[in-house]
Formats: C-alpha cells, structure tokens, sequence
C-alpha cells in the first residue's frame, strides 16, 4: 500500500466535522475508522495513536500472513509505522523512518525475501487534492532473494541488490479536473545475478546484469485518486464473489464517474552503463532508453513506445570474424498507435455490469464495442524516426500503417535510407562463398532501385497505400497499373 494510497483517505475525516488542530483520541479514533474503510477492519492491521501533537499509524500485516500459514504458506513484512501532523490549513505532514523486510513463500512454487536497510520519506498530504503536493523518499541497501519452481521450466533463481534509490513526486491541481502529478525515481548501483534453468542440450546458466543508474521522470496529467481509493473501499466492503456480483451495479457507478481515470501519461527512463555477463560471453550497453506516451480513456487514443540503445558492445566470441566490423553499435526503434476511441470503449463495455451473472457477452455487443473502439474500423500503426548505426554505416527509418477490420490488406508508405554502403560490401566481400553470394546478390538488387538522396545516401520510398500495390521508388513491384 503506497503512502499516497493510505493517506487519500484524509479528506473524509473533515467531511461534516472541524479539523483537528491537535492531536486528540478522538481524532486518532476517526483516523482508524477511516483508514479501515480502505484497508479492512481486521484486527491489528491498521492503529493510530496520539503522540503529542501528531499521531502515530502503524500498518501490521501480520494478522494476513496469519492467513497465508493457514493456506499452506508463509508470509512476514515489517509493520510501517509513519508520523502524520496536522498542519491546520488542510494538509498534513506525513513522514518514515525505517527499515523494511518482507518474506513470502509457497512450497515448491516461490519464495521471496526482500531487505531495505533504511527506508525514509517526507511529504505534505493535500486533503482537497487527495493527493501529495511534495514528497521524497530514499532507500539504502536493497536486498532481494527469488526463488520460482515452474513444473516446466524448472527452479530460477535470483538476487538483486540496489545501493540507493530516491523517489520524488509533485502534484497539483490539474487545469481539466484530476492532479496533475509528476515522478522522478533514481536508482544508483544496481546489481542482478539469475540463474536460466537447464534446457535439453543447455546446462543451466548464470546471468549477471549490472548498471551504474537507472533513472525514470514521468508525469501523468488529470489523474483521479478518488476514483482509485472508491474502487479500492469497494473490495474491501465487497470481499467475498458473491458479495461483488450483488453490488457490481456501485463499481459500475465509481469507474463512470471516474473516467477517463487520467488524462495522459509519459514516463522516459535511461539507464547507465548496463553490462550482461553470461558463459557465452559479455553485452554491455552504454546508455538504454525507454519512452512511454499513452492516453487514458479518452477519445483520442494513443499508445506510443520507444526504445534506444547506446554504446552496444556485443560478444564477438559469439561472431564470425567477418561480421564484427558491422556490430550495430546504436539501435532505435520508437512505434505509436492512434485513431482509437477509448472512450467509446470504456462506456460500451460498462455494459458488462448489466449482464446477469455467469452470461458471457454475445457477438451484438462484441460488435458494438468493437466499433466503439475503432469508429473508422481501423488504427494507424506509425513507425517513427529509427535506426540501426554502427562503425561506417547507417540504417534509419520511417513509416505508417493503417490497419483493422475493416481492410483486407494492411495500407502503408515507409522511407528507408542507407548510407556506407561500402562498409557493408566489404564485410561480406569477407563472408564465405556460400554467404557471399547470396548476400551480396540481395544487396546489389537493393542497391539498384535506390534512389541518390541530397547528401549521398541511398534512399528506399515505398508506397503501399492503395491495397494490393507496392511500390519502391515509383518502381512497381506488385499490383498497380
């Protein structure tokens, strides 16, 4: 349970009654009633006491591991004790100071330890936002233990361990309704040592990953804490299948007055010094980037990933000696999907709510929510700026694809250019014979319907936009006329 998760609940303390200025008993007696509203009323689990002018929350999830042994196995966590003051002007001071522990284990499929030598946090609770306005947190020393067993695969095991790791946030109130928050997350010496379960004709394999820091920023714009705390009281009042089948009509109400539940969200992390070791050899990776840009249920869909390497070094124990010279050295690959209609969607599949229990929806409302979704019948699938680089050499591209049901044949137009095409030549020039002339031969023809760009490079333009045609260059290669 996240800080932000527990403390969402604050604003019903005000709710028809006057701040406590003070720590009281009574305030600390309201604390518990409402945190319970959202964590359960098991006893144990969630106690607030006065302590002067704050009040102390520990959180004890021992009475549900109690309930795990019961089940055949064993789970332990750390009580998480936090400090909450209140400031009198609607917001509240919440901080940690500790060490964590956790331990979760089914015989013979997981077993998981995890240690958090020193685990602190700060932050100012917004009651009107439900949300934080600030925080920061730090851990030192991560430690953590693995250990799955797959019928199939095998036992894999692994440990991670994490020198430091910092966790910022801001929020404010969002220009269109929700909290427009913001994340900064750093992670600094970071080692992983795992072991690939043996395979026929493979011994099993240890794997060693380590990266100098990991850092993700991220914002998420019109985001709905209070649909996310309802949903989450919702199970906690609903616990049982029976109980949830009775009262889907109240999600159904919180997840409608809820969306889109967030506006849009980006997060962009890059990693550092990245090295894999392995038996068969080493790949190590100066900078790894990965950009997320997604939308929330709203009209306007998209999906949009990126991903980038830097300073790729790979194996060459693993290369012939003739391919090594063009080892890419840079790869991206960045790809989007639009011309959705998530909102649509959402509100067609509250349908689902409505359905007696145990009826599977039939093919109308299948139809219904498929054209919801998709209001043009298809997406447009982009393939944004990307490349493979290496020593001598360059391959970029670029393109788009509409697709969906309502096209037999996928319709496109991509852009690929190429330059050092000599550095290539003469790697395979290199090639045996029998990889020689077949790659040499495939690249001639590549070559021959290109088209010189303005700066020298080979340029590929392919049209596949009417269904059934393709074309390089104004070069028909099937279909057209």
């Amino acid at each position: 349970m996240t800080r932000a998760a527990i403390l969402a609940v604050l604003p019903l303390v005000f709710a028809g009654s006057t701040a406590f200025a003070e720590a009281t008993d009574e305030g600390a007696a309201r604390l518990t009633q409402v945190f319970q509203t959202y964590l359960g009323t098991v006893e144990g689990v969630v106690t607030v006491a006065v302590a002067g002018d704050s009040y102390t929350l520990t959180l004890d999830a021992a009475p549900f591991a109690a309930l795990a042994a019961e089940n055949g196995g064993s789970a332990s966590v750390s009580p998480m004790v936090m400090t909450l003051t209140d400031n009198g002007d609607g917001t509240w001071d919440v901080t940690q100071d500790q060490p964590l522990t956790l331990a979760f284990a089914v015989p013979g499929q997981v077993d998981v330890k995890a240690d958090i030598a020193s685990f602190t946090s700060e932050g100012v609770f917004d009651e009107a936002l439900m949300s934080f306005t600030s925080s920061t947190s730090e851990m030192t020393n991560l430690t953590m233990v693995q250990k799955i067993t797959d019928p199939t695969a095998g036992e894999m095991t692994s440990n991670v361990t994490v020198a430091s790791a910092t966790y910022e946030t801001t929020g404010v109130a969002g220009a269109a309704g929700g909290v427009d928050n913001t994340v900064k997350m750093e992670l600094t010496g970071l080692t992983q040592d795992f072991l690939v379960p043996a395979t026929e004709g493979m011994p099993a394999m240890p794997v060693t990953m380590t990266a100098e820091t990991m850092v993700q920023t991220g914002k998420i714009d019109g985001l709905r804490p209070d649909a996310f705390y309802q949903m989450m009281a919702w199970f906690v009042a609903n616990p049982s299948e029976e109980a949830m089948l009775a009262q889907r009509a109240g999600m159904k109400s919180i997840l409608q007055a809820g969306l889109p539940l967030f506006g849009a969200m980006t997060t962009t992390s890059t990693g550092k010094n990245i090295a894999v070791t392995t038996p068969m050899g080493g790949v190590s990776m100066a900078e790894i980037g990965i950009d997320v840009d997604v939308n929330g249920l709203v009209a306007d869909g998209k999906l949009r990933e990126a991903i980038s390497v830097k300073g790729l070094t790979l194996p060459t124990e693993m290369i012939p000696p003739w391919a090594v010279p063009i080892l890419p050295k840079d790869i991206s690959f960045d790809f989007q999907v639009t011309d959705f209609d998530a909102a649509a969607a959402a509100n067609v599949a509250m349908g689902l709510f409505d359905l007696p229990p145990g009826t599977e929806p039939d093919d109308a409302f299948n139809a219904a929510l498929l054209a919801a979704l998709l209001p043009k019948g298809t997406v447009t699938i982009g393939l944004n700026p990307g490349g493979i680089s290496g020593d001598g050499y360059a391959l970029t591209y670029q393109g788009a694809m509409v697709a969906g049901p309502e096209t037999e044949i996928p319709t496109g137009t991509a852009t690929i250019t190429l330059t050092g095409i000599e550095t290539l030549q003469a790697a395979l020039d290199a090639a045996p014979e029998d990889i020689k002339g077949q790659a040499m031969m495939g690249v001639g023809m590549a070559q021959g319907m290109a088209k010189p760009g303005p700066n020298g490079e080979l340029v590929w333009e392919i049209d596949a936009s009417v269904p059934g045609s393709l074309s390089v260059n104004g070069m028909q290669m099937m279909g057209g006329n």
